[in-house]
């Protein structure tokens, strides 16, 4: 079998020049075909590297276009970092608020001694400003769900109008919150005092809602 050097010899000018010609431009073709290749695997570039554009390929499945998505990725992360101390203060300043919130409104366990306060503020009434005797006090439950829901104390009472007047502005002006929804008032009786023939006046007859919201916070 002659060998590839005699087969060479053997072949006309014309197919010799196109052998010796055409093998380096098909390896060159091959090579640029890889290169070309890997090239659309790493992508483009980042630009401070100087890489010339002509062999940069935006691929966006290349290394490169995933290097840049981990980047954005990170950046979004150390945005919300930086802003770590900003919430901190924030919620530090607001804890204050919060806590004072919480002070005021009565929490699940303490209907009964919001109860108490209420009889206890209607007692305490001093005599010279005015009168207020209580007769019942009722709790009725909204029953709504969430962190508050409202609790209502229907009051009854008989007091005179300066009584009633300070009792109702020592229950809205009390550290827990407790506002005066309805009032209803029913005047007293009139009648004449056999001593001194003037006219005296009886004791109203009041039924008034009292609502406060009670404070359960739902455990995360």
């Amino acid at each position: 079998m002659p060998s590839m050097a005699a087969q060479f010899n053997a072949m006309p000018r014309k197919n010799q020049l196109a052998v010796i010609w055409g093998t380096p431009i098909g390896i060159c073709v091959l090579l640029c075909y890889w290169a070309w290749h890997d090239l659309g695997k790493l992508g483009k570039v980042n630009p401070e590297l100087a890489t010339p554009v002509i062999v940069q390929r935006d691929q966006p499945t290349s290394l490169w276009a995933g290097i840049e998505e981990t980047l954005t990725q990170i950046k979004v992360q150390d945005d919300i970092i930086a802003r770590k101390d900003k919430v901190d203060r924030d919620l530090a300043a607001l804890q204050g608020e919060i806590k004072t919130a919480q002070e005021r409104l009565p929490q699940e366990s303490e209907k009964a001694e919001m109860r108490d306060m209420i009889e206890r503020l209607a007692r305490e009434i001093p005599k010279d400003i005015g009168t207020v005797e209580l007769k019942s006090v009722n709790i009725v439950d909204a029953g709504d769900r969430g962190d508050t829901r409202t609790i209502t104390f229907q009051t009854d009472l008989a007091g005179d109008q300066d009584g009633i007047i300070k009792y109702i502005d020592s229950l809205e002006k009390n550290t827990r919150f407790m506002a005066v929804q309805t009032l209803t008032i029913r005047a007293g009786t009139v009648s004449i005092d056999p001593a001194s023939k003037k006219l005296a006046y009886g004791l109203h007859n009041v039924h008034m809602d009292i609502v406060t919201y009670v404070y359960n916070p739902v455990k995360k």
